[in-house]
């Protein structure tokens, strides 16, 4: 009996000093760069007629400049290719069809 409620304290122990480094890690590999966000908006977003669009180009400078932790190659690209080609776009299917587009050339499994 005590044996079973030492290993139980034992995976409490290693489970919460697991969380405990994970949190630190995120905290220390992620770089949340407010300003750069700021710019990101104001440079991308400020002259988009379609709102789905403002949403999407949003929504990628949060990704590239706040909640950046563990962003990958292909994330990053696809989202750089949203702020580089929907700030033109003036109707929802054209940005659906940017989006596509750029989920195909950056994210897809089969490129």
């Amino acid at each position: 009996m005590r044996r079973i409620v030492a290993m139980g304290l034992i995976v409490v122990l290693l489970t919460t000093v697991l969380l405990i480094g994970f949190v630190v890690v995120g905290s220390v590999a992620a770089k949340e760069d407010k300003a750069a966000y700021q710019h990101c908006v104001l440079t991308h977003v400020s002259g988009v007629e379609d709102s789905l669009a403002a949403n999407l180009m949003t929504y990628a400078c949060h990704r590239l400049y706040i909640d950046n932790f563990m962003l990958s190659a292909e994330d990053e690209g696809y989202f750089q290719c949203l702020l580089t080609y929907l700030p033109e776009a003036k109707q929802q299917q054209v940005t659906l069809l940017v989006r596509q587009t750029c989920h195909q050339q950056h994210r897809s499994l089969f490129r």
